[in-house]
């Protein structure tokens, strides 16, 4: 299974604890809203009845009850249609619990235990609560609906005395809309405020999760091309312990043959030579010894030619600080030399500086390339082509086969070494070798990336 992203998993924690966590704030805040809903409106009714009022029950500072102008006067004010309908009952309590003034007649002048909002008032709190519906007032008229009350103290304007306390009915209904009014919107405000802080710290870590992400994929990168250098590396390094191999058997073989070189020309025309040697000693008069001179004198130097031909076919010209062009030249100017063919060549593109290992390696390429196809096709047609690019060199040897009638000469002790060393080094290097044959001719191509030649 896919390992989430560290976003993702921060994503669903996060949104967990803060659901949570907005249930809780949103209850405690949607209840503190709710309480100071309350509390402003029992204030503002409070506020608003104190001064309607208060001027019509100064009275009762120094009296038990109002006179009748007074109830009078508050029943003409509390039966205005405006305030009727908002307020359906209205009672104005003496601190003792007798009913001053009620919309209710026969509650006047009658005396109830002190409500518990009463009391409240009476220490100069507004106080607002839901009717009692088994209280003695209520069960004396009836009620069965309940009323938000509200209790508000009633002062003497001389000396600030509570002189009584008013009680006012409030229909619930506008209450309680404008309660869930509020709890709304403090709702969808501790969860827009949620969102928000939800989404700040989302994008805050997904930033860092997308870095690390971006992190975490490079290093798995990295690894995996660690590990594909380790297995070319190891297959680099198998390839050089075969090329070792090659090359150890490559240096015997060629020790063989100039050993095989010398013992079968020099050393038996130099055994040939000591024989004439004596007889030379054995001639009785210079006449006599003429002859056998001149058979050794011929001898020394066929024996003399051949080591030298041995010696330029073992030391390579000097190749270091020529282009490539000309260490092409030289090689096909030594070939002609040697075997009297004529060698077309073609350059292609610019002169570049290259190492010194692959300046030996062109100058055996076409070496051999050129002796192979002397050898067995007898140097018909041959031609070096040679494409120096900024990148690449691509050189080919090729010839157009063996002409009528040519017999090919026996193969060597150890024969095809050629091909197969110099296939070595130019690998060892970096390069390639392409070899292809057929009636029309055989083609030896070489290519070398140059960035890559060692």
């Amino acid at each position: 299974m896919r390992r989430r992203p560290l976003s993702i998993q921060f994503l669903f924690a996060s949104g967990v604890l803060i659901f949570f966590a907005t249930l809780i704030s949103g209850y405690v805040i949607s209840g503190l809203v709710e309480q100071n809903a309350i509390r402003s409106k029992a204030g503002a009714v409070a506020t608003f009845v104190q001064s309607m009022t208060e001027p019509l029950v100064e009275k009762l500072a120094s009296a038990d009850a109002l006179p009748p102008e007074d109830i009078e006067r508050l029943h003409g004010l509390f039966t205005d249609p405006m305030l009727r309908g908002r307020f359906p009952h209205v009672e104005i309590w003496t601190t003792d619990g007798t009913v001053a003034y009620s919309l209710a007649p026969d509650l006047i002048g009658r005396r109830f235990e002190v409500p518990p909002g009463a009391e409240n008032a009476l220490l100069g709190e507004v106080s607002l609560s839901f009717a009692d519906l088994d209280a003695g007032e209520h069960i004396a008229r009836n009620f069965r609906t309940r009323y938000l009350e509200i209790y508000s103290p009633l002062r003497d304007n001389s000396t600030g005395r509570i002189i009584a306390i008013a009680e006012i009915q409030e229909d619930p209904a506008t209450f309680d809309h404008d309660v869930e009014r509020v709890r709304m919107v403090s709702w969808a405000a501790v969860a827009l405020a949620s969102c928000a802080i939800l989404l700040c710290l989302f994008a805050i870590v997904r930033r860092g999760s997308n870095t690390i992400e971006d992190q975490r994929q490079a290093l798995r990168q990295r690894a995996e091309d660690a590990e594909a250098a380790s297995r070319k590396l190891a297959e680099l390094q198998g390839i050089a312990r075969h090329a070792s191999m090659q090359l150890a058997e490559r240096n015997e073989n060629l020790m063989r043959g100039v050993g095989a070189d010398l013992h079968d020309g020099p050393a038996q025309l130099l055994s040939f030579a000591r024989l004439q040697v004596e007889q030379v000693r054995q001639a009785r008069s210079d006449l006599g010894r003429e002859a056998p001179l001149a058979v050794l004198e011929g001898s020394l130097d066929s024996a003399l030619a051949e080591i030298r031909a041995i010696a330029r076919s073992l030391i390579l010209p000097e190749i270091e600080h020529l282009p490539p062009s000309r260490i092409i030249e030289r090689a096909i100017k030594m070939h002609e030399s040697r075997s009297g063919t004529e060698v077309a060549s073609t350059f292609v593109g610019s002169e570049r500086e290259i190492p010194a290992a692959l300046k030996i390696c062109l100058f055996r390429f076409v070496q051999e390339g050129l002796n192979n196809s002397y050898r067995h096709a007898g140097g018909n047609g041959q031609e070096v082509w040679c494409e120096m690019g900024a990148a690449h060199m691509k050189v080919v040897v090729s010839d157009k086969g063996p002409p009528r009638g040519f017999v090919k000469p026996p193969a060597r002790d150890g024969g095809g070494m050629g091909i197969r060393g110099l296939r070595q080094r130019i690998e060892s290097l970096g390069g390639s070798l392409q070899i292809v044959g057929g009636d029309a001719g055989t083609k030896l191509t070489m290519c070398f990336e140059l960035g890559e030649a060692v």
